[in-house]
């Protein structure tokens, strides 16, 4: 009988012994179960603040140039376009508006973890953004600068000016302005085509270009009075000091080295910059547009966003934003 008792006593002890591991596995279970929770909803509510201070920090920073409140608008209505209210974004802009700094914030949000006594916080999100320079463009026309021009952000200046005794700065690469983007010469009306829209594949700076020669002005024209008609047609202010960097009346073109060839005629060019141009034309009673065989116009600084770039300053005018938090 007192073998029966014995076994009978340790059955028990090892049932309540199970009972106190079950206990603490689930505790464990539970524990674990309610962060892995609380983490995937905070996980998910951290990246979202990190997107929408990117992008509210890139919006501001396009608009470095046309002030500080210009910038710190675009940045908090980006931010609301991306979930975040104004009273959950803070935006600083660097002094001289050199750059702008957006932080997005967001409580943490406990569910399961409250169990455990444990308390709400709050999470933030920063980026930066700063004032850069292009090292690569897209949209470019085929016609050049030489980098050792007096330049000056408002002079006027020619664009496809033919003669260098004439008084004007030739902008051109000695064969009347014009350079050749493609591997191979898209003729003149693939010519024509890169003035009136851009040339879409990117321009970087080292590039080496041919020059064009054999350019007809009449090209040249038609397609500079098809980029002052719809720029004329689009409901924007629009002169050499308040034009948004998309208007088909802002020409960019790169500015270049020429490149010695123990001849007197440049036949090719690297490239080592980029620079806008602002087209200069009148229009006539009939519509049409009164314009110079030079393509007069001024040239501008202006910011553009989505350019590739490096820290610093061009001397050239063209600004873009940096991402560098």
């Amino acid at each position: 009988m007192k073998i029966w008792y014995e076994l009978l006593r340790a059955q028990a002890n090892e049932e309540g012994t199970a009972l106190v591991i079950l206990t603490l596995a689930m505790t464990v279970l539970i524990g674990s179960t309610a962060l892995v929770a609380d983490l995937g909803v905070n996980y998910v509510t951290q990246a979202r603040l990190a997107v929408a201070a990117d992008a509210a920090a890139l919006a501001g920073g396009t608009l470095l140039g046309a002030g500080r409140d210009r910038a710190i608008q675009a940045a908090k209505e980006m931010a609301e376009k991306n979930g975040i209210t104004a009273d959950a974004v803070v935006v600083e802009v660097a002094p001289n508006n050199r750059g702008v700094s957006v932080t997005t914030k967001a409580p943490v949000r406990l569910f399961f973890g409250r169990i455990f006594g444990l308390q709400a916080a709050g999470m933030e999100q920063q980026a930066h953004v700063v004032l850069a320079r292009p090292i690569s463009m897209d949209q470019l026309v085929p016609l050049g600068i030489d980098q050792e021009m007096d330049f000056k952000i408002g002079s006027r200046r020619l664009l496809f000016a033919k003669n260098d005794n004439s008084g004007e700065i030739n902008l051109g690469s000695g064969n009347s302005g014009a350079l050749e983007f493609a591997a191979q010469s898209t003729g003149a009306q693939g010519f024509e085509k890169q003035l009136r829209l851009g040339w879409p594949e990117l321009i970087s700076k080292g590039d080496i270009l041919e020059t064009k020669s054999g350019v007809k002005f009449s090209a040249v024209k038609r397609a500079m009075e098809d980029r002052l008609t719809r720029a004329a047609a689009l409901n924007h202010e629009c002169n050499p000091n308040s034009c948004p960097p998309h208007c088909p009346r802002i020409v960019y073109v790169p500015v270049y080295r020429p490149l010695p060839n123990g001849e007197n005629k440049v036949k090719q060019v690297e490239v080592v910059d980029f620079a806008a141009f602002w087209l200069d034309g009148t229009r006539r009673a009939n519509g049409s547009w009164e314009i110079a065989k030079e393509i007069p116009g001024i040239f501008i600084g202006i910011q553009k966003g989505g350019l590739l770039s490096v820290a610093g300053e061009s001397p050239y005018g063209i600004r873009t934003g940096k991402l560098v938090r």
